[in-house]
């Protein structure tokens, strides 16, 4: 009679590998999603160029359609989403967000961010700064940021992945995406026992991302010893994005 252990690493292996490509395809739906509203948002920008003007505020209503859905797709992990112009590229408004959000518990209707927008006001949401928003425009590369609570905006824990919304016209803003933490965390728990006990998910400062042992949650830092490991997502598309990529590591 044949062994049937003898097949266990392989299966082990396979389940790996199909929870790995799962989240990395979270991953991407994210990206994707930003990618899309970064170049309907530089359209926009340049339309309004070749007719001599800057776009205003209120043209940035034309790309809420999209917003919504990629929002509200079924199965989708985002906590909001949107465009975000640069200061005084608006003709109306010198700071403005095109960003709506999705109550905690995903069920009731997105609505818009409402923030004090005054660059002069103490309470002001001073967004320039942000690392979402200032890597992309130093770099003109994609970024991800977090974990982190946002005392500003939201004042939940989340990941922010944004990209820079650039043209002709030169550059416009970031198109971005918020995702909980804890929603980013039940999305690798599946590749997180696959791998098997005591495994996390660590970004590049060493933060947990997800956990499945309870001798370490997320949020925390990493055992020292536990900061680098088996790079994820996987590829060379990922080490031009500034926050990944992040590593699978082992406790046990």
């Amino acid at each position: 009679m044949a062994d049937r252990t003898a097949h266990v690493p392989r299966e082990r292996r396979d389940r790996t590998a199909a929870a790995r490509a799962a989240f990395e395809g979270v991953l991407r739906e994210v990206f994707d999603g930003v990618a899309v509203l970064a170049g309907l948002a530089g359209a926009l920008h340049r339309a309004a160029a070749a007719e001599g003007r800057s776009p205003a505020s209120g043209e940035l209503a034309a790309i809420r359609p999209t917003v919504l859905a990629r929002l509200t797709a079924p199965g989708g992990v985002l906590a909001g989403t949107g465009v975000i112009a640069a200061p005084d590229v608006l003709a109306d408004r010198s700071r403005w967000l095109e960003w709506w959000r999705l109550p905690h518990d995903r069920t009731g209707e997105p609505y818009p961010l409402s923030v004090d927008l005054d660059p002069y006001s103490v309470g002001g949401y001073e967004y320039p700064a942000a690392e979402w928003f200032e890597i992309p425009h130093r770099t003109g590369r994609r970024a991800v940021v977090g974990p982190y609570v946002d005392y500003a905006g939201t004042d939940e824990y989340i990941l922010t992945f944004s990209a820079p919304v650039l043209g002709e016209a030169g550059f416009f803003g970031v198109a971005a995406a918020d995702v909980r933490a804890t929603d980013l965390e039940r999305a690798a728990l599946p590749l997180l026992h696959a791998t098997g006990p005591g495994t996390l998910l660590v970004n590049l400062s060493g933060r947990v991302l997800a956990s499945n042992t309870p001798a370490v949650v997320a949020g925390s830092l990493a055992p020292s010893g536990h900061r680098a490991g088996e790079a994820l997502p996987s590829g060379e598309e990922w080490h031009e994005c500034a926050g990944l990529p992040w590593s699978l590591v082992r406790t046990e």
